[in-house]
C-alpha cells in the first residue's frame, strides 16, 4: 500500500507539473495566482511536496525568463546602434564624389586635296557628383574645349596660350521607387538613350532638357523605356525655338554565355524651318526635315575570359523628301584582360541624321560619307591606358578620302 500510494503521488506531481508548466512564467509574475497555489496546499488539495515542486519550478522559469529578457535587451540595443549608424545623416565627404580624366593625343590627318596635318591635343574633364539623399543626385562637370558640342579637345598652339574650360554638364536626377528615373539640365546621355555605335551620336554630346528612364524585369531579362524633350536653340526674336523629342524601348537578355540587346527609337523635331535654324550645322544636310526611326542591336558571347560583341544600327529619315535618307553602321567589339578592340563600318547619307550629331572624328562629323574605323586600347596599369584609333573614310558624292590617325594616352582619376 505504501508503494502504491507513493507511486500515485509521483504520477500526480508529474501530471500537475506538465499541466501547469506553460503557465509557470505567468504564475511567477502574478502574486494572486501564487496565493491560489498556497490556498490549494492549505486545503490539502496539494501536498507540501507538490507545492514546493511548483514553487521551485516557477522560480527556475522566472530566472530563465530574466535571462532571456537580458539577452533580448542586449540584442535590441546592438540592432538599434547598427540601425542608427545606417540611417544617420552622411557626412559631407560621404555625399560628394570627384571624378575625371586627362587625355593627351597626337593626331595625324591626310585628306585628298589638302596638306597633311599633325597636331598635339589635350582633353581634361573634372566632375563633382553630390547625393543629398538616397534618391536625389546633383552633378556638374567642367571640360576643356572651345564650346563645340562634339569635342572637348584643345590643340597645342598659339604660343603656350591658356586653354578654355567650359561647363560640360550640370543636372539634377531623381530615382523613384518603381524603377523610374528622371533627369533635368545638361547631362550625359548614356543612361537615357541606348546607342551601341556613334553613327548618330558622338560620345561627347551632352543634351539639354528633360529625360526619363524606366527599367524592369520580365521573362526574357531586363527591359527599358526612354523618353525626353531636348532643346536645340533659343531664338530671342521669335517664338519658334527648335527642339527635338524622342522615345525608345528596348529589351536585354542573357542565355548561358550569350547576351544581347535590341531597341527601337523614334526622333522628332519641332519648330525647324530651315537648315540654318541649327547653329552648329556642319553644312552637309540639304533638308531641315530630319525626323527618323532607329533600330539598334547588340549580340555578344563570353569566351576565353573575354567578351565579343556584334553591334549595329539602322536609321531612316521618314520625313525628308530627298532620297538621301538612310544611315547604318555594323561592327564588332572585343574586350579581354587589358585589351579593348573595335571595328565599325558606317554609311551616312546626307539627310539621314542631323549633321551636328555624328562622331566628329569620322570625316569631321559630316553626313554624306562612308568608311571604316579601327580602334585598339591597352591598359598599362590601373587607370592608365594607351590607344590607337584609325579612320579611313570618303565622301559619297565626291569620292574625296580622309585618313585620320590618333595616338592617345589616358589617365582616369
Amino acid at each position: 500500500m505504501i508503494r502504491t500510494s507513493n507511486f500515485t503521488k509521483a504520477i500526480r506531481i508529474v501530471v500537475l507539473a506538465a499541466t501547469l508548466a506553460p503557465t509557470l512564467p505567468v504564475l511567477a509574475a502574478n502574486d494572486a495566482l501564487m496565493e491560489l497555489v498556497k490556498i490549494l496546499r492549505n486545503k490539502r488539495s496539494l501536498t507540501q511536496d507538490e507545492y514546493e515542486l511548483l514553487v521551485r519550478a516557477a522560480k527556475a522559469d522566472e530566472e530563465k525568463i530574466e535571462g532571456v529578457k537580458h539577452e533580448v535587451a542586449e540584442e535590441i540595443e546592438e540592432n538599434a546602434a547598427a540601425l542608427e549608424d545606417k540611417t544617420k545623416e552622411p557626412s559631407w565627404p560621404e555625399k560628394i564624389e570627384f571624378k575625371g580624366d586627362l587625355r593627351t593625343r597626337y593626331q595625324y590627318e591626310d585628306e585628298d586635296g589638302r596638306d597633311e596635318r599633325g597636331r598635339g591635343r589635350l582633353r581634361y574633364r573634372l566632375g563633382v557628383i553630390a547625393k543629398p539623399s538616397m534618391k536625389l543626385e546633383v552633378g556638374a562637370g567642367l571640360a576643356s574645349g572651345s564650346g563645340d558640342q562634339r569635342s572637348t579637345n584643345q590643340s597645342f598652339d598659339a604660343t603656350f596660350s591658356t586653354k578654355a574650360v567650359n561647363l560640360d554638364y550640370a543636372y539634377m536626377q531623381y530615382a523613384f521607387e518603381n524603377g523610374l528615373t528622371a533627369i533635368a539640365g545638361k547631362f550625359k546621355r548614356a543612361n537615357f538613350l541606348w546607342a551601341p555605335t556613334d553613327v548618330m551620336w558622338d560620345s561627347d554630346i551632352n543634351p539639354e532638357g528633360l529625360s526619363a528612364n524606366y527599367r524592369g524585369m520580365n521573362t526574357w531579362g531586363g527591359y527599358f523605356a526612354n523618353a525626353g524633350v531636348w532643346v536645340l536653340e533659343e531664338n530671342a526674336g521669335s517664338s519658334d525655338d527648335p527642339f527635338m523629342g524622342y522615345g525608345q524601348i528596348g529589351q536585354s537578355w542573357t542565355s548561358g554565355e550569350w547576351f544581347g540587346t535590341l531597341s527601337g527609337a523614334v526622333y522628332g523635331f519641332g519648330d525647324v524651318t530651315f537648315v540654318s535654324d541649327f547653329t552648329s550645322s556642319a553644312g552637309t544636310n540639304t533638308d531641315s526635315k530630319l525626323s527618323s526611326f532607329n533600330i539598334a542591336g547588340e549580340l555578344g558571347i563570353r569566351f576565353g575570359g573575354g567578351k565579343a560583341r556584334l553591334v549595329g544600327e539602322y536609321i531612316n529619315n521618314f520625313e525628308t523628301n530627298t532620297s538621301a535618307d538612310t544611315a547604318w553602321a555594323l561592327g564588332a567589339k572585343y574586350a579581354w584582360n587589358k585589351w579593348r578592340m573595335k571595328y565599325i563600318y558606317a554609311d551616312l547619307e546626307a539627310n539621314s541624321v542631323p549633321d551636328f550629331l555624328p562622331d566628329s572624328d569620322r570625316f569631321n562629323g559630316l553626313t554624306g560619307i562612308r568608311g571604316h574605323e579601327f580602334e585598339i586600347n591597352f591598359a598599362l596599369v590601373k587607370h592608365v591606358s594607351i590607344g590607337l584609333n584609325f579612320y579611313h573614310v570618303e565622301a559619297i558624292a565626291t569620292d574625296i578620302g580622309q585618313d585620320l590617325l590618333q595616338v592617345d594616352m589616358n589617365v582616369e582619376f
